[in-house]
């Protein structure tokens, strides 16, 4: 977008329809690839019936949303609207700290991917600068052209489909009987580690400006909702057919090990091309976070777009080499986890009753 710009003109607002696979994007992140392993050590074999409660919770926070933003506005007009300037800049501020965390989250765990399944010696300076060069020449193209790399990313999952098609013809059903042997509890709290599976939803607070008619696009947020639901059921059910309990517990990436049974008579590891493939989408999950985070510094400062994007990357690439250790980035991961939980369910829901409230008292005192 235009630096000098904070509200969005006509050139870079969007279809309606293109919010399905802004949300659908934001969501493949590296979690497709391991939430089968977080959940099964809590729920096990009915861990399945937790995506569908997640999804539909999911769900409802998407309703909430709509009803929440205000034509032409964002996060940060409703934070100062019913917080006041210094403190709802204070609320925003935080927002975009955790937008840009995850965004760094994001892009660390898939290079532990290709440290692990590629180049064990892989020099993390130079790979980091290449890809937040690509990442910040992708925001700095504007709105429109994140939305247009999030469209074609949205495709990857899909042509990746069919190799679910091998553990459900080698894998075994009575994997997944007797349906609920679980507590009902441990159902319930199964939904927390696969929430950051599910997250991307509170970009929408962000992006809702640049959207055409706005509220009229509810209908494809619920729908790309739904797609990731279903997709995230097939993969659970996909490995629940194909490994035992303690197997999937020990596999950091369930995903991966599914892709590699996958036996095509041109190549022999799939896995290396489902990985790189998944680049893609690694990228456009990443842009969308960094965009949101550096949309929303530069709404709260007079710093430009493109001075505020070039100092996120800096960063971003200085705090990678603080997440070099893998129980740093396990705990980070169960931070965001949390946060993401608390912000999709409680915090989200709490702004939309004091929107209520602030939307009562001002019609009495109005009339």
């Amino acid at each position: 977008m235009n630096t000098q710009q904070q509200k969005p003109d006509i050139s870079q607002m969007v279809s309606p329809f293109l919010i399905f696979f802004i949300l659908f994007s934001s969501q493949m992140g590296e979690g497709i690839l391991s939430f089968g392993r977080k959940i099964t050590k809590i729920a096990g074999y009915d861990s399945w019936i937790s995506v569908l409660i997640t999804g539909f919770l999911v769900t409802l926070v998407i309703i909430v949303i709509w009803r929440l933003i205000p034509p032409h506005e964002d996060l940060i007009d409703i934070h100062q609207t019913l917080f006041g300037k210094i403190i709802g800049n204070l609320l925003s501020f935080l927002f975009g700290i955790y937008l840009l965390v995850i965004s760094m989250f994001v892009l660390r765990s898939y290079v532990e991917i290709i440290q692990v399944w590629f180049f064990p010696d892989l020099s993390l300076l130079w790979f980091y600068f290449i890809i937040y060069l690509l990442i910040v020449y992708i925001v700095l193209g504007g709105f429109r052209i994140i939305v247009g790399f999030a469209f074609f990313s949205a495709w990857i999952p899909l042509s990746l489909l069919f190799t679910v098609y091998t553990p459900f013809k080698t894998g075994h059903i009575e994997n997944l009987l007797p349906i609920l042997s679980t507590d009902y509890l441990n159902i319930i709290k199964a939904v927390e580690p696969i929430v950051s599976s599910f997250l991307g939803v509170e970009l929408i607070l962000l992006f809702a400006p640049f959207i055409r008619q706005f509220h009229k696009s509810r209908k494809w947020a619920i729908s790309a909702n739904i797609y990731t639901t279903l997709l995230y059921l097939l993969i659970i059910i996909a490995d629940f057919f194909y490994f035992s309990e303690n197997q999937i517990q020990q596999l950091t990436w369930p995903a991966l090990h599914v892709w590699k049974i996958v036996s095509l008579p041109f190549i022999e590891r799939f896995e290396y091309v489902g990985i790189s493939l998944h680049f893609g989408s690694i990228i456009a999950t990443t842009g969308l976070y960094f965009w949101g985070s550096v949309q929303s510094f530069h709404r709260l400062t007079k710093f430009s777009f493109r001075g505020i994007s070039i100092i996120s990357a800096i960063s971003g690439v200085a705090c990678m080499f603080v997440l070099s250790d893998y129980l740093i980035v396990e705990k980070l991961s169960a931070l965001l986890t949390k946060a993401g939980m608390y912000l999709l369910f409680l915090y989200i829901p709490f702004l939309y009753i004091c929107h209520i409230i602030h939307t009562g008292v001002k019609k009495r005192l109005e009339s």
